[in-house]
């Protein structure tokens, strides 16, 4: 009934309104930043911009800006250097309320404040909410990282924040089946949380691992037919196969991932990284000639961008790539030092990393508030991700193993690309994020909150 009292629920409507209330503080930071800037999407950074001018103008997935390797020919143009989603939203959004970012930006921040709406109303239908837990995710949501982050368009957590919300509701669903008996809704959410986890693929690789484990998931779900399974299957196959097809029909080659990979993988994989992670900024190695630390060590560079040429982006990856697996192979401790490192950055750090955006001269500046408030929610936030691990050691003592594994795998699939590669503070918000509200919808709703199949269609 639409005057129906749940319908109305004070922590219902609280959770629901949450993202839309978070827009106000989004928008102020938007039109501080890139308003007052004045900029357009075409000047995106972290090599988006590019791509978002081709995808406007002639509907190309390229990049004819100066590639990565600036040594090489002004007119060299790169296809894969960025997952497609990201630009191809931008020009979109740009096509409908005009190229200026911050027009953007806010359109993006809305569009996602929808899409979590939706997941969190879907949630509140099917279990009854008391205010502690939501204001647990009001707490998380509302961190000054996390608004950051999820206002921005200079890179991919712009969109990972809302995103893996949304899909650790949708994977709770296919974790905890006392969540809700109606078959065509798990269905739903199964196919929701194969959905999301390729739009999190075709913006970031690193979330090729939750991918993985997210579709190991929902294949080995029981309750799911056959059918539904194949049109799971049938959804990672299309884009992957429209993306090989680029990548072949520009290169060549086949390839699943981006060619930017094989650079990153070696900023997690050198001796230099190894000398200047977290303290400064791994772009670094790329344009400077030196960098000094904050014991006053002097760290010689190479300025690599200007080193050397590359017939096309996959040489270059392949490059660089070849580069890491030797330093691995030739010094394991070396490797297993900066693994150790990556990961005291990725679940234990609460200062914000890098330390230091340049090779020489004082910290990042933030003022004396912000930067507590940083460090307060980052505090909190490893907090909640402990309670989630201790929650999921006690399933598994306690009975409920499938629960607490494939939660243990989910949450653990989007941390290990990191060990491999890199994390700074902006990568693990959107993990830590996601791992709250797992912890919130899989282990603080008990059983007894569930509405009844009557109440839940209030």
């Amino acid at each position: 009934m639409l005057l129906d009292w749940r319908r109305w629920d004070p922590a219902r409507v609280a959770l629901i309104g949450m993202p839309f209330v978070a827009l106000v503080p989004k928008y102020l930071l938007i039109l501080h930043t890139v308003g007052a800037a004045g900029t357009d999407i075409f000047q995106t950074g972290f090599g988006f911009g590019g791509y978002v001018r081709e995808l406007f103008t002639d509907g190309s997935f390229r990049s004819c800006a100066t590639a990565p390797f600036v040594r090489c020919d002004v007119d060299l143009c790169v296809y894969a250097t960025r997952m497609p989603l990201l630009p191809m939203l931008y020009a979109g959004l740009g096509k409908l309320v005009g190229t200026k970012s911050a027009a953007v930006a806010m359109a993006k921040c809305t569009l996602t404040a929808v899409l979590v709406a939706v997941f969190l109303r879907s949630l509140t239908r099917d279990a009854r909410l008391s205010f502690r837990t939501v204001a647990l995710a009001y707490a998380l949501y509302f961190g000054p990282q996390v608004l950051k982050h999820g206002a921005s368009l200079e890179y991919e957590e712009g969109l990972l924040v809302d995103l893996e919300i949304c899909l650790a509701i949708a994977v709770v669903y296919l974790l905890k089946p006392s969540l809700i008996d109606n078959r065509s809704k798990r269905v739903a959410m199964a196919l929701a949380a194969v959905l999301l986890a390729i739009a999190l693929y075709f913006i970031k690789t690193t979330a090729g691992l939750t991918l993985v484990v997210v579709l190991a998931l929902v294949l080995c779900d029981r309750q799911l037919t056959w059918r539904s399974k194949a049109i799971a299957l049938v959804c990672v196959v299309a884009p992957f196969g429209a993306w090989v097809g680029h990548n072949f029909g520009t290169s060549g080659e086949l390839h699943l991932s981006s060619s930017w990979n094989g650079e990153n993988l070696y900023r997690g994989s050198s001796p230099e990284g190894l000398a200047l992670y977290p303290q400064v900024l791994l772009d670094r190695l790329f344009d400077s000639t030196h960098a000094t630390l904050a014991d006053g060590r002097v760290v010689v560079l190479h300025d690599l961008k200007h080193q050397r040429c590359f017939a096309n982006e996959w040489a270059w990856n392949r490059y660089y790539s070849g580069l890491a697996r030797s330093w691995w192979q030739e010094h394991p401790g070396d490797a297993l030092r900066f693994v150790g490192r990556k990961l005291w950055v990725s679940l234990l750090e609460v200062r914000h990393t890098p330390y230091r955006e340049t090779a020489e001269g004082p910290p990042t500046p933030y003022p004396r508030l912000v930067a507590l408030a940083m460090i307060v929610w980052m505090a909190f936030a490893r907090v909640v991700f402990l309670a989630l691990l201790l929650c999921i050691v006690r399933g598994l003592w306690g009975g409920n193993q499938r629960q607490s594994l494939w939660t243990l795998a989910f949450v653990g699939a989007g941390w290990a690309p990191y060990a491999v590669v890199f994390a700074y503070q902006r990568h693990v918000v959107p993990l830590l994020v996601m791992a709250g509200f797992v912890l919130l919808a899989a282990y603080l709703l008990p059983r007894t909150t569930l509405l009844s199949p009557r109440d839940s269609q209030a």
